[in-house]
């Protein structure tokens, strides 16, 4: 999807207090810089809402809260370099003791300062795509006051890509979107693009030759209100837990649109963000056959 359109999309999901409290978090590393991974759990049943902020933690966060008998409300995210996995469900199944709101929120953002040197076109504004694979699935199941207008059930799920040319006090955003409503009618509408994204790219705006940040953002959010507290049982999974993987940078343009070539690439984490980075089982597959060809090539030297 173009910029516009992800912009128009964020804006309108920031009439959401928690999405508000996630860009707040998002610009304050930002200012920062000496954060380069946050991962973010929140789960809510009824008055009960428990949060997990995890900074530069390579481990899977999961925040799971329960009320016996009555419900659950789970949440995970992993956030490393090759992962990048969000997982949220919730299930209220007791019909006669229902719950009046339940929630479940995974986040994950990672942020890194990087300079694209373009020789002369350094201090001029210039663009280049960057690309994801994005993979994910949702389920759905209710019963009761949630297949009448008495109770809601909403979700969305994003994955963006975001330059900022101010230290993080604003990101230009490209990416992916969806949202859920209930129906009123036992039913649920989506709107917004595939959950499955196999490669899918964003174009962004940088200046040339001047630091900025880059950063990459998930998110799987369920809640569900029953205010009424009629009978009924409401569960949701939406599950990003394949990861979604860089696929690098290409395609850098000036600002009026042509194709260049440019002179130079850094970033403060030494990672090189033109390339794709590696999944960790590619990573360890590569490494185990690395050893193996050393092993090989030292048994031949003893011959």
């Amino acid at each position: 999807m173009g910029i516009t359109w992800a912009m128009t999309r964020l804006l309108e999901t920031m009439r959401t207090p928690h999405v508000c409290f996630a860009l707040l978090v998002a610009a304050s590393l930002g200012h920062a810089q000496d954060r380069s991974f946050v991962t973010e759990v929140r789960t809510m049943v009824d008055s009960d809402q428990q949060a997990l902020y995890e900074f530069d933690n390579p481990n899977l966060v999961s925040l799971r809260h329960e009320v016996p008998d009555k419900a659950l409300a789970l949440a995970e995210g992993q956030l490393a370099f090759g992962v990048n996995k969000v997982f949220a469900h919730f299930d209220a199944f007791n019909a006669t003791d229902p719950t009046w709101t339940i929630m479940a929120d995974a986040r994950t953002q990672w942020i890194d300062q990087v300079t694209i040197d373009g020789g002369d076109l350094n201090g001029t504004i210039g663009t280049f795509t960057a690309s994801l694979r994005v993979f994910g699935s949702d389920a759905f199941a209710f019963s009761g006051a949630y297949n009448t207008p008495d109770a809601d059930l909403y979700g969305f799920w994003d994955s963006w890509i975001g330059t900022s040319t101010d230290g993080g006090g604003s990101y230009l955003v490209g990416g992916w979107f969806g949202s859920w409503y209930s129906d009123g009618e036992g039913g649920i509408e989506y709107y917004g693009d595939e959950l499955n994204q196999p490669l899918a790219e964003v174009t962004l705006e940088f200046i040339y030759g001047q630091p900025f940040l880059l950063s990459g953002n998930m998110e799987a959010y369920f809640h569900a209100t029953n205010d009424s507290l009629l009978p009924g049982t409401v569960s949701g999974i939406l599950d990003f837990s394949h990861s979604a993987y860089w696929n690098g940078m290409d395609n850098f343009r000036d600002a009026n649109g042509n194709l260049v070539a440019i002179e130079g690439f850094s970033s403060r984490s030494g990672t090189d963000w033109l390339n794709p980075v590696p999944e960790p089982a590619t990573m360890l597959a590569l490494a185990s056959g690395l050893g193996a060809f050393a092993l090989r090539r030292r048994k031949a030297s003893l011959v």
